[in-house]
């Protein structure tokens, strides 16, 4: 079994690289990952615009010198499989060259075809949707072609090998070649969630289908399928056969020989399929995702979002990994996650998939070029483009010190999951009815009401301080052993089980281990690792603080446009900076423009590292009218600020906001009245503001101490310079800094730089419920999706502006 030293965290950046190939750019951006204390990175053609074209050998020669240039920093490469997502169309080509190569779903049409393979009428108890009504109804089981890569037929997976892998073997440059680590695979599935989607419901399909179920069922196959829709004689034995089948299919056209092809070359096959949180969701995407980890080098999922979810997944990923790999298991983290995300969000999120067994971390993403759409592309892009991306490196080491020091303990409960329970349950039309994103809600069936006992019953033993690994029912009857009172599975070993009611096992399993027949006992239970950061005792003195501001910090007002034309907008400010522009002052542009101009005088433009710039003429008190065209549409609106030394103001008071937020009505005006450094900074001038807020205080200590607390702050973190030297970064929800030598007693000076929420520079500023936990792009265009309360109107979008409040420590205490 691997130490704890071995199996030490790994951070990678999911790479977004969607912008024209240039050296130099490429290569500030990976020493600018390895400044931030990541170990690698995932080159990830996202959105590419083609230059040059996608596995062209002027393209591959240009990613053969960022290779290079990662091995000359150190740097691990991993290379993404596509250009964009889920792996196996090879940007289209696959599709393109092969075209008999899509996908099938074996749906329910209420009209037969040619290819129709039976046929069935429901009726009574046997309707297909509880509520439909009980009128018999004849359906006519209908293969379709649906838009994805059939991902079950190994002929197609030769395919995309043939068009990606290959060319990247034969492309590279031996060195090169040589130094990529792994590819990385991105939400393969069944097809069954592709376009266009079935009426009522459908199942995977695949023109080799039919003599695989005529291998398991017999030559009279057809008249069992309607069983896996609807109840009748047989139909649980049919269902799990079925299930079962999809998982061996799926393995044998995508996982197996794409693990084959990478091991042959040296190689690490790593990634994710879609539809992993739970055995309810992963039955109708992929059977059983604890039979495919077996053909991942590093067994990977998918958690999106800001805050823990279940524990069962990345659980179920470090379990197969123990069992059956090295040890190290990956997630493809935070994605979603939004502007507003803060370290604290990030660190509790990675401690808590670490405390679960995950070992390598996949920032979901960091974009090569913040552009409109970049910004509004599943936030937040990290680390680079974030606020407080100085305090990474620490954030991260923070995390790594507290895995290594306290890794998650190695399991000796096994717990078997109710896979083939659920497959006897399960019927199609659920997955349509379910949140296709994470399922996070379904229907109550049968299927869902045992998914749900079995996870109540795993947060049981979590609340015990029970730590365990996940098996489902066919790998222990494969693969597991009872040796010397203890199962063996894999290379991992248990001297405890839980079998879950609703599992099914079979052969000498039944008699052997009956489910619930063995208990962990209570000398098996450990305790939870608590918080690396302990706190200090809420008793103690607070020192206050005053504050002084040595300069207005470089702010930014995100200035709102209207389309005015395709391409084509127009947006509209108040100044009021008097005779001249203050220190600094420039229009700052996100995407290329074709031109512009500000109250009607034409505006020099100047590309920049990340846009494109233009400094105005002198700004008359009042209102100015811009007007500009992008070379290209945006489905949200283009991003543009007015950047300098100035102070941003709302005509209207601001109010608590939701989501811990505070918003306004607006309208904002740019001045440069003296800011106001005690209380809230948002409302007193800062809204927009990116950079640190800068300060200084004084404070005296009556005792030496090697701690301090800052009480009253409101942001992302801080960084502090005490008496000159620097101190180090605090952040929540302990705000607590830790000194590499105690202070003396006496007075001492203050520097604090205060970072603001990326939020508050990026938004999205309108969504009616403010700063919210998970973000789409429909978050951003205000359009209701599956992020979004149940409750949420249609239009998620309002006039008013929300906003992180901001706001310096009001004292602090010592220890």
């Amino acid at each position: 079994m691997k130490t704890p030293t071995d199996l030490a965290p790994r951070y990678y950046t999911f790479w977004s690289i969607n912008g024209d190939l240039d050296q130099a750019r490429l290569q500030k951006q990976l020493a600018d990952f390895r400044d931030a204390g990541l170990h690698g990175v995932v080159f990830h053609p996202r959105f590419y615009p083609g230059n040059p074209p996608y596995m062209s050998p002027k393209y591959l020669a240009e990613v053969d010198a960022c290779i290079l240039h990662a091995k000359k920093l150190g740097l691990r490469f991993w290379l993404y499989d596509e250009n964009g997502w889920p792996s196996g169309t090879g940007d289209g080509q696959v599709l393109k060259k092969y075209p008999d190569s899509g996908a099938w779903r074996l749906d329910l049409t209420p009209t037969p075809t040619a290819l129709s393979v039976g046929s069935f009428t429901s009726a009574g108890l046997n309707h297909l949707v509880p509520g439909a009504g009980t009128e018999p109804k004849t359906w006519y089981l209908t293969p379709h072609q649906i838009n994805y890569v059939d991902s079950l037929d190994p002929k197609v997976l030769g395919h995309f090998l043939e068009l990606i892998h290959e060319r990247y073997r034969t492309g590279l440059s031996k060195e090169a070649f040589d130094y990529v680590e792994a590819f990385f695979a991105d939400e393969p599935e069944s097809g069954i969630i592709k376009d266009p989607y079935p009426i009522v419901a459908g199942i995977p399909w695949t023109p080799g289908m039919p003599a695989r179920l005529k291998e398991k069922l017999g030559a009279n196959f057809a008249e069992k399928l309607p069983l896996i829709f609807t109840r009748g004689p047989g139909y649980q034995e049919v269902r799990t056969l079925y299930w079962e089948l999809v998982t061996d299919v799926l393995i044998d056209g995508f996982f197996a020989p794409y693990l084959a092809w990478c091991e042959k070359n040296g190689k690490q096959f790593i990634g994710h399929v879609k539809g992993e949180e739970h055995p309810l969701f992963q039955l109708p995407l992929v059977g059983s995702l604890h039979r495919i980890f077996r053909h991942l080098s590093i067994p990977g999922i998918d958690s999106l979002e800001r805050y823990p979810a279940l524990d069962y997944y990345p659980r179920q990923a470090a379990a197969a990994s123990r069992q059956f790999a090295n040890g190290r298991s990956m997630v493809e983290c935070f994605g979603g996650a939004g502007w507003g995300a803060s370290p604290e969000d990030l660190e509790r999120y990675l401690l808590w998939l670490g405390r679960n067994g995950i070992t390598d971390f996949v920032f979901h993403l960091s974009q090569y070029r913040l552009d409109t759409p970049a910004l509004t592309d599943w936030p937040p892009s990290e680390p680079l483009h974030l606020t407080w991306k100085d305090a990474f490196p620490e954030m991260l080491a923070r995390v790594s010190r507290e895995l290594t020091t306290n890794p998650p303990p190695v399991p000796d409960t096994l717990v078997v999951a109710p896979y083939r329970g659920l497959m006897t349950e399960y019927e199609p039309w659920e997955l349509f009815q379910t949140n296709q994103h994470v399922a996070t809600t379904f229907p109550d069936t049968p299927a869902s009401r045992m998914n749900t006992a079995f996870l109540k019953k795993l947060e049981e033993l979590k609340a015990a301080g029970i730590p365990y690994d996940i098996t489902d029912e066919r790998t222990l009857e494969t693969d597991g052993k009872i040796e010397h009172g203890r199962i063996t599975l894999g290379q991992a070993s248990y001297g405890h089980v839980v079998v879950d009611p609703a599992a099914i096992l079979r052969g000498s399993w039944v008699e052997r281990i009956a489910p619930n027949a063995l208990k962990v006992p209570a000398n098996q239970r450990v305790g939870v690792n608590p918080h690396h950061l302990s706190g200090i005792k809420p008793d103690l003195p607070e020192i206050p603080l005053t504050w002084q501001m040595p300069a207005l910090p470089a702010n930014a007002w995100l200035v709102e446009p209207t389309r005015a034309a395709p391409r084509e907008y127009t947006a509209t400010f108040s100044t009021a900076f008097g005779p001249a522009n203050p220190a600094g002052l420039h229009l700052h542009f996100a995407d290329d423009l074709v031109d512009a101009s500000l109250d009607g005088q034409p505006l020099t433009l100047t590309t920049v590292y990340d846009g494109m710039t233009a400094v105005p003429p002198a700004l008359a008190t009042g209102e100015h009218t811009l007007h500009f065209r992008t070379h290209r549409e945006f489905p949200a609106k283009p991003y543009l600020w007015l950047k300098g030394a100035f102070t941003v103001k709302s005509r209207t008071a601001f109010t608590p906001g939701p989501t811990h937020t505070i918003r306004t009505a607006g309208p904002f005006v740019a001045g440069l009245e003296p800011a106001v450094v005690s209380g809230e900074l948002v409302a007193t001038g800062f809204p927009f503001l990116h950079d640190p807020f800068v300060a200084e205080s004084t404070f005296t200590l009556a005792k030496p101490t090697p701690t301090l607390r800052f009480q009253g702050v409101l942001g992302d973190a801080l960084r502090a310079t005490i008496d000159g030297q620097p101190a180090g970064w605090a952040w929540g929800p302990d705000w607590q800094l830790t000194l590499t030598t105690p202070l003396a007693a006496g007075p001492h000076r203050l520097r604090l730089e205060l970072v603001p929420s990326t939020f508050n520079t990026f938004g999205p500023h309108h969504y009616f419920n403010g700063d919210w936990h998970v973000v789409s792009p429909g978050q951003i265009v205000g359009e209701k999706n599956f992020a979004d309360t149940p409750d949420a109107p249609n239009y998620t979008l309002v006039p008013e502006w929300h906003f992180k409040p901001l706001r310096l420590p009001t004292g602090l205490q010592a220890r």
